[in-house]
């Protein structure tokens, strides 16, 4: 449960089959948003953040920000079983303070010996200066849940906080949450970092968020914004990290400075990179950069990433790729050492866009399933032990792709034949994965794709 429940609607069922509308590019001002710099009162802390440092079964971290007179912040909690409207009998932890901006200070905590599966209510703060009560729930032992994406937040942030609220709301089973870079157009202003988190704390205060940097984003106020795992390689703490959550390997990279071969930096990060991924034992592998390996529009860094970074992608088992940059919507098929694999065995790049900056879909490269623009747009990704399907939605819910992945051992003698699963959706038995695509449905977004273009 989520102790401050936005509201619910019942969830959008079945494949979107309507016209889609094509939204033109805009951009608003809100007025709250742009005085959030002066929201900030009498020590009151803001902008709290869940994030994973550690085991998601047993920890949680939490960060919020606090004025630059404030000597000492802390967080209560106790589980949600015992919570009676009172923290008397709650368990207390000192945050540990860092320079932010501005003269404010950003605090965390790492609360750890949690129990799996487990709601807790907390507050952060000190007396007469609390926030308001808010929740987290542990992780549990399992192999299904499902997670969010979302690909370039810049721009309208108001907008985008409020389709996140309302995304949240309609997927209250969502354990996490990914960013995929771009959280701002200006990486190096105190202001849109403020206005970022205006609308990204009241949801991100009860679901865990894990973001990538962007080229936007300034690597200096990234850091001392956000709690991550510190597990990245040397030199990269803060924007190079993985973490675990049930069966699937999520590492996140800084597709900024990811150097050439031969480079102390591409040298240090593609050893750790493989270090991580072969180790990992588990079923599904993601990775997260800002730019895509495989992009809709031709891109110099995307080529990089193409020849020096997939390599290493598939020589870890990677399986899905989530990207932004490109302020569109694509999906390819699934690729290997650069080529179409008909079997399904290879990976899928997918490269989203949440905000409301759009560009124009590119060329229709022979990898491209489905691309389209002018439609802000965000993922949910469901895992199910051996299946991994994911929906990509416009920001009015409605269906935009989809497709799943069923890890399968591979049989020489299969029949390869054709089935129906429970959605009417073509899907063919392919060795290591099955790769099941809504056909109507990509055919739909081909021709949005086509109309966008002309």
């Amino acid at each position: 449960m989520r102790f401050g429940e936005l509201g619910s609607r019942p969830r959008q069922g079945g494949v979107f089959l309507g016209i889609i509308l094509i939204p033109l590019v805009f951009f608003s001002a809100n007025p709250v948003l742009a005085a959030a710099k002066d929201s900030h009162n009498a020590g009151q802390p803001d902008h709290l953040i869940l994030s994973w440092t550690e085991d998601p079964l047993t920890t949680l971290t939490v960060s919020w920000r606090a004025g630059a007179d404030t000597q000492q912040s802390v967080l209560q909690y106790l589980p949600a079983s015992e919570f009676n409207g009172s923290f008397a009998a709650a368990r207390e932890t000192p945050g540990k303070a860092r320079p932010l901006y501005q003269g404010h200070l950003r605090f965390e905590v790492t609360l750890r010996d949690l129990s799996p599966d487990t709601t807790y209510v907390y507050r952060v703060g000190v007396e007469g200066a609390w926030s308001e009560p808010a929740t987290f729930t542990t992780a549990a032992s399992g192999d299904s849940f499902s997670f969010l994406y979302m690909g370039d937040v810049q721009g309208g942030h108001d907008v985008w906080g409020r389709m996140l609220a309302r995304v949240v709301a309609e997927n209250p089973d969502l354990k996490f949450a990914l960013l995929g870079g771009d959280l701002v157009d200006q990486g190096n202003s105190s202001e849109e970092w403020q206005q970022f988190f205006a609308a990204a704390w009241p949801v991100f205060k009860e679901l865990p968020l894990l973001p990538a940097v962007g080229n936007h984003d300034d690597t200096a106020f990234f850091r001392n914004s956000f709690t991550v795992p510190g597990n990245g390689p040397e030199g990269y703490e803060g924007t190079v990290y993985s973490f675990q959550y049930g069966n699937c390997q999520i590492v996140v990279l800084n597709s900024n400075s990811m150097g050439l071969p031969g480079t102390e930096g591409y040298d240090k990060i593609a050893s750790w990179l493989l270090q991580r991924l072969g180790a990992s034992q588990q079923t599904w592998k993601v990775v997260v950069c800002h730019h895509p390996p495989y992009q809709a529009v031709q891109d110099w860094r995307g080529e990089h990433l193409q020849s020096n970074w997939v390599p290493l992608f598939e020589q870890g088992g990677v399986d899905l790729v989530l990207s932004g940059h490109q302020h569109l919507y694509m999906r390819t098929k699934p690729l290997r050492d650069g080529r179409i694999q008909a079997d399904g065995r290879g990976i899928v790049y997918v490269i989203g866009n949440a905000g409301n900056k759009h560009y124009g879909v590119g060329p229709d490269y022979d990898y491209v399933a489905v691309q389209l623009t002018g439609v802000s747009n965000y993922q949910v990704i469901e895992i199910h032990g051996d299946r991994l399907t994911m929906i990509a939605k416009d920001a009015e819910g409605q269906i935009i792709d989809r497709f799943t992945l069923v890890k399968k051992p591979y049989h020489a003698d299969s029949d390869n034949s054709t089935e129906i699963d429970d959605h009417g959706c073509s899907f063919r038995k392919w060795g290591l994965f099955l790769i099941n695509i809504p056909i109507h449905v990509a055919t739909a977004c081909a021709n949005l794709a086509i109309q966008a273009r002309h």
